[in-house]
């Protein structure tokens, strides 16, 4: 640990933001695949493969939503802490 835990503490805060970006990306583009995939699936004469991976596609939006939640808290959590941080350092 190097000696400017408010630096660490914004650093990480930021390595949270990326991530939640990078997720909420994945999972829209997700989201956008199964409902393209369900369009396609209901031409006539689709693969019925089609339906399936749409399937897939839906489930890993929902793992993807899941995940999001989860680093969306952790972000909250650590802004908290940068926030402390900085009113510290602030006061003294």
């Amino acid at each position: 640990m190097s000696g400017d835990p408010l630096g660490e503490a914004q650093a990480t805060e930021d390595a949270l933001r990326a991530q939640l970006g990078d997720l909420i990306g994945a999972k829209a583009r997700a989201a956008h695949e199964a409902a393209r995939l369900d369009v396609r699936a209901g031409l006539p004469g689709a693969d019925p493969e089609l339906a399936a991976l749409a399937d897939r596609h839906r489930a890993q939006a929902a793992r993807l939503a899941a995940e999001v939640e989860e680093v969306r808290s952790s972000l909250r959590a650590q802004e908290v802490r940068t926030e402390s941080l900085r009113a510290d350092a602030a006061g003294a």
